[in-house]
């Protein structure tokens, strides 16, 4: 009986359960096929919004990761398979068959239909780790400087500074080495390698110089820090920025002060001599170790031979196959002397010539000159950059100072008309980019610790070129200290440029005959002085192209200004000015800057400038006029600066006697603009910036002007009502890169009533005080196509006092997949942060800071029907999680079957099903509960989701 039993089990197992199943694939065919076509179309979608990300990457200077090509390419011909299919089974639908043929082929259609529908959820599901990243050039110092540091006598230097970093007995190291000899490479690699490592939590760098202020270092720190010093004297911004250098036992710090040329009081600038670590290089080893007391001192020397000679092999590239060549290119790596500079700049400029120009480049280093080798192979760097433009480029570079800033190079650049056949602002910003990333790619530039503003050229680059500079374009730079001494007669006759840096210089003599001089470049080392301009001093200088006086006081202009009738560019920057109306007269001005000077009134005389292409008003704090009908007159205006500045706009239409937005509507060049707007009704209905490629505008009362985040589109809105986006501000959503937003009435729903897109380059959103948004993202009947937030990095919500959640609906994969950032604070209806299918695309996530949400339950909920995987990790990359007062907070994960009631109470049903790996490192956890003043520190191993 039990055999028969048996028997019949086998019979029912080969015969009954297959029919089934057979007939069960027959029974679904309609649901299985409409369940394919409606994921193909989810699936199209989502490729295309994933296209247009990697469009929105490689247009960005990145590099797509290869699991996203691989994706592409497997969704693609998923598709094609896919619509092949439908398509077949669509004609097959309409012919006419038996029955028994037709069942047949519902079967075999349903099965197929199933098995591609779980191909396309697959690639609906992937959660890619990176998405894209910057190529390697993008990195604080320019890559070929960096090339040598593998070398043994740099680790082993390198090694020795991070164990003295790991001691807890030394807060002070230095770094000593001759000019040239890559000190702040150095330490600019150790700054890196620690942030890698996680030895410090945040690094700070101040390159220092001869003559710095400790206000420009107190400057450098704190803007690396984060910090606003916006305390007016010394001794008050040393204590905020000593308050932030020790505020939290628990993190480390590190400040490196690059190139010091005499003793600094730290304890002035505001750096604590102990609470974090300080590395200071310098030229002088006494200056450390007498002067500064340096605990730990480390000598940097010249490359051993060998050494150098691997790095000039390497970066002459293929150039030295032919082996006359290579003999050639062994002596002219020997007459570098073990410089890195040296070898950096020379290896470059010889990349691909032929042999004699190898020789004669060894002749030149060989040649007997007082200014040594360093010189000689910055020169031939010089006679090797290929461009016409670039030399007189370099030039000009050396001349502004080590530190140049990109947009004062811009305005001096479009002044001197130095690009031939570029004759606006945007083209020649473009191509001064362009060129000074050739400058650093040849080794003649260096990046500098805010590469967005900022680029950075070595003394003795600067040294060498100068030295050119005075020889071929006859450029006379005084920069040594003490009083200035004017050249003879003969001399100063055939200067082209004068530069007057930091010299006791409070007066011009009564005339100065230069007839060919075109740049005048005065800086003074005292600031606090009155300076004297005769009227008569512009008399002999009549081709003069550019003038830039800066930190000076000045009652009035002299009337020879009125002689200049080929001046392009007046920089009165940082100055103390009186009547400037003589600016008017100068009809042919096409560039005026007035940053950080001050003046209360505008002079109505600047609306005769009508050949005017930049107007720079910014940081001018105590201007309180600019007169009606001045700014309207400005019709060639091209950028426009008017930011931290003038506040006093008047409304349109008035008898007014200052201006108006409404005189913006005849700027039809505008292509940049920033303002401060304190009321969204100053706006004029029907203003329209059609050109406009950059801007920062401000509205409303409650902004302070300045960012953390360096993005070139750039709103802040404080709207009483939803009609005051139609003022002009709409149209410049599209595209917006920073954008944040303060109260906002009658809008519900931030993506689709704002932006339809998706804020597709979005990268920073800031959401406060409102009480009416429900959701930033209601997707609800809605097929959206497009990736929502594809490139937003940091997301803030405050004082969301409706907020219900971040997302109702479903979104394309990829969403939200560069979020590195997201803090939320008082949103009392907020019951999660995520949901798990969001939850999932945030593989960037670093920082999560909950506070004040009294009905948070979980941060992340875990959505209906949802199929578990267990091999899925949820915030690969978090770090730092902040939970503060969320008294009814009971799990990281919960579900959607989980009680979560009007009063809070959540009964959590569903065990943990996802990994999280950062409960397996050592992570710092800093929470509190109901009081904010008692904060307990945890490691997130020793966390329970409860």
């Amino acid at each position: 009986m039990e055999i028969l039993i048996s028997i019949a089990s086998k019979i029912a197992e080969y015969s009954v359960a297959p029919v089934g199943q057979w007939l069960c694939y027959s029974f679904h065919y309609d649901n299985n096929i409409k369940n394919m076509t409606d994921q193909v179309n989810n699936l199209e979608a989502t490729r295309d919004g994933m296209q247009i990300r990697v469009e929105a990457a490689e247009n960005n200077v990145e590099n797509i990761a290869a699991d996203v090509v691989l994706w592409l390419k497997k969704v693609d011909d998923i598709i094609r398979k896919a619509k092949e299919f439908l398509d077949a089974d669509k004609e097959k639908k309409n012919s006419s068959q038996g029955a028994c043929l037709n069942l047949k082929r519902r079967h075999k259609h349903s099965k197929t239909a199933k098995k591609m529908l779980l191909e396309i959820d697959k690639l609906l599901n992937v959660n890619f780790g990176h998405f894209s990243q910057r190529p390697a050039s993008q990195d604080l110092v320019t890559s070929t400087y960096t090339d040598y540091m593998t070398f043994n006598s740099r680790m082993s230097i390198m090694k020795d500074i991070m164990e003295a970093l790991g001691d807890a007995d030394i807060n002070l190291i230095g770094v000593w080495g001759m000019p040239g000899v890559g000190k702040s490479t150095l330490v600019k690699e150790v700054a890196k390698k620690v942030k890698e490592e996680k030895l410090f939590d945040e690094v700070a760098i101040s390159i220092v110089k001869q003559n710095s202020s400790l206000e420009r270092i107190q400057k450098e720190i704190s803007e690396t820090l984060d910090l606003t010093l916006d305390k007016d004297t010394l001794g008050e911004r040393a204590k905020l920025l000593n308050a932030r250098l020790t505020k939290d036992n628990n993190k480390k710090r590190l400040v490196i002060l690059d190139d010091i040329w005499e003793k600094l009081n730290l304890e002035k600038i505001g750096i604590p001599p102990k609470g974090c670590k300080v590395v200071v290089t310098s030229r002088n080893k006494d200056i450390l170790t007498s002067q500064m007391g340096t605990q730990k001192d480390f000598g940097l020397h010249i490359l051993p031979e060998e050494e150098a000679w691997k790095l000039f092999e390497k970066l002459s590239g293929n150039s030295l196959k032919d082996s006359n060549l290579r003999s050639k290119a062994m002596e002219v790596s020997t007459a570098c002397e073990g410089l890195p500079l040296a070898l950096v700049t020379v290896a470059t400029a010889l990349k691909n010539k032929h042999l004699p120009e190898w020789e004669d480049a060894l002749q030149q280093l060989k040649s007997p000159n007082s200014e040594g080798v360093m010189y000689s192979a910055i020169e031939l760097s010089y006679n090797y950059l290929e461009s016409e433009e670039l030399q007189p480029f370099f030039l000009l570079c050396a001349q502004i100072g080590s530190e140049i800033y990109y947009q004062d190079l811009l305005k001096k650049c479009f002044g001197l008309r130095l690009f031939h056949g570029i004759n606006t602002l945007e083209k020649t910003r473009n191509r001064t980019y362009t060129l000074l990333r050739s400058l650093k790619d040849s080794g003649l530039l260096l990046d500098a610790p805010d590469i967005s503003k900022y680029a950075r050229m070595h003394d003795r680059v600067r040294d060498a070129a100068l030295s050119i500079a005075s020889k071929t374009q006859y450029v006379l730079m005084m920069r040594d200290e003490g009083p200035v001494e004017w050249p003879n007669e003969d001399d100063i006759k055939i200067c082209t440029s004068i530069c007057v840096t930091q010299m006791d210089i409070n007066e011009f003599p009564e005339n100065l005959n230069c007839p060919e001089l075109i740049t005048l470049l005065v800086d003074p080392k005292d600031r606090d002085l009155s300076f004297k301009i005769p009227d008569t001093f512009f008399k002999g200088m009549r081709k003069l192209e550019v003038i830039d006086l800066t930190y000076m006081r000045l009652s009035s202009l002299p009337s020879s200004l009125m002689l200049l009738t080929n001046l392009k560019t007046l920089c009165l920057d940082q100055c103390v000015l009186g009547d400037i109306a003589m600016i008017g007269e100068m009809k042919n001005l096409e560039i005026l800057s007035l940053i950080h000077s001050e003046f209360k009134e505008l002079p109505r005389e600047i609306g005769f400038l009508t050949h005017l292409r930049m107007l720079d008003l910014s940081e001018c704090k105590k201007l309180q006029v600019i007169p009606a009908n001045v700014l309207s007159c400005l019709i060639q205006l091209e950028e426009l600066f008017v930011g931290n500045s003038f506040t006093q706009w008047e409304v349109e239409g008035l008898n007014n006697e200052r201006a108006s937005l409404a005189e913006l509507k005849h700027l039809s060049q505008l292509t940049t603009l920033e303002v401060h707007i304190p009321n969204a009704n100053l706006l004029p209905k029907d203003l329209l910036f059609k050109k406009l490629i950059r801007y920062k505008i401000v509205i409303g009362d409650v902004w302070d002007w300045y960012d953390k985040h360096e993005n070139s589109r750039i709103l802040k809105l404080k709207l009483h009502t939803s009609f005051q986006l139609e003022r002009g501000i709409k149209m410049l959503l599209n595209g917006i890169e920073d954008l944040i937003l303060d109260e906002l009435k009658g809008v519900q729903n931030i993506i689709y009533e704002l932006d339809t897109k998706g804020f597709q380059q979005l990268k920073y959103l800031h959401v406060q005080n409102n009480v009416e948004i429900k959701y930033i993202i209601d997707s609800r009947g809605l097929v959206i196509s497009d990736v929502v937030f594809p490139a937003l990095e940091i997301f803030s919500l405050k004082n969301m006092l409706s907020l219900e959640e971040i997302c109702n609906g479903k979104i394309p994969l990829a969403s939200f997949c560069n979020l590195r950032i997201v803090k939320v604070e008082h949103c009392e209806k907020l019951k999660f942060i995520f949901s798990s299918s969001i939850a999932k695309s945030l593989s960037q996530l670093q920082t999560l800071e909950i506070r004040e949400c009294s009905i948070m339950g979980a941060i992340v909920i875990k959505e209906e029907c949802e199929i578990e995987d267990r091999d899925t990790i949820l915030f690969p990359q978090l770090r730092h999680l902040v939970l503060h007062c969320l008294p009814k907070f009971m799990s990281f994960l919960s579900t959607q079957k989980s009680v979560i009631n009007d009063a809070g109470e959540i009964i959590p049903e569903s065990k943990l099903d996802f990994q999280m790996p950062i409960l397996q490192e050592q992570v710092q956890l800093k929470f509190a509960y109901n009081d904010p003043h008692t904060w307990h520190t945890a490691t997130l191993m020793s966390l329970a989701l409860f």
